[in-house]
């Protein structure tokens, strides 16, 4: 039986990062859904007129294009994106991946609840309406083990990130956001959002199972097949009977 998974991308991403990732997942059966959210290059709208809501929105209309509930799998910035999504309409949503991603908190959280403490390792990025990332750093920060051609092939995908979704805010609730079963893949070796900071984040929420990888932050670029496998040990656990956190390590 195939299974819908929505994967959305982070912050300067768009839906072409999931180009090593998207065949893999298929092999194994799922129908993958790759969108690029408003803002991003290949979706161009005003920065002004970009915010978490426009994502949610962007997400729930993708999902309800979709015929029946989809897996819902969001990395970095977009853990706050699928969130309020899910928030909104959790009868789209089978359950949810984060991976190595910003967690809302039930209530009414902000990326501030969720960024890292102590001095940034961000590089220096050109500002405006929206942040450009430095193609020059991307390697040492977020690809670091990825193969060479991989990484040449990342800095050429990267998009200018729109500031206003990251100054935005989820409201979440137990019976909603809070109601949906959730998942957590953990990146050891992320410089973004180092493991520490992602386990307090998965300290947001109730999550069923958390897998670790031995990766940087875009294993979706460095080891597709180890995310896939991931995904698809997050799908098979996956049961509203699952009463207690599981932890895998690949």
């Amino acid at each position: 039986m195939t299974q819908n998974i929505i994967l959305v991308h982070g912050a300067f991403h768009t839906g072409a990062c999931w180009y090593l990732l998207k065949p893999l997942l298929e092999r194994d059966g799922f129908t993958v859904h790759t969108p690029t959210l408003p803002g991003q290059k290949g979706n161009p709208r005003h920065p002004l007129l970009v915010s978490l809501k426009s994502y949610a929105d962007h997400i729930i209309n993708t999902a309800a294009a979709v015929d029946g509930p989809s897996i819902l799998l969001g990395h970095s910035l977009a853990g706050f994106s699928i969130s309020a999504a899910a928030e909104r309409r959790q009868d789209l949503f089978s359950r949810l991946i984060y991976l190595t991603a910003a967690i809302p908190k039930l209530g009414r959280s902000t990326l501030r609840d969720a960024a890292p403490s102590g001095p940034s390792q961000a590089p220096k990025m050109k500002l405006g309406l929206s942040a450009t990332f430095p193609q020059a750093h991307a390697d040492d920060f977020m690809y670091h083990l990825c193969p060479p051609d991989v990484q040449a092939r990342a800095r050429q995908l990267l998009s200018p990130q729109p500031l206003r979704p990251m100054l935005g805010s989820v409201k979440s609730t137990p019976e909603n956001l809070g109601a949906i079963e959730k998942h957590f893949v953990e990146c050891l070796h992320d410089r973004v959002m180092p493991i520490d900071q992602q386990r307090i984040q998965q300290s947001h929420l109730d999550f069923a199972s958390v897998q670790t990888l031995d990766t940087d932050h875009a294993p979706f670029f460095s080891a597709p097949q180890a995310l896939a496998d991931a995904i698809k040990r997050a799908a098979d656990l996956g049961s509203p009977a699952l009463p207690t956190q599981t932890r895998t390590s690949p």
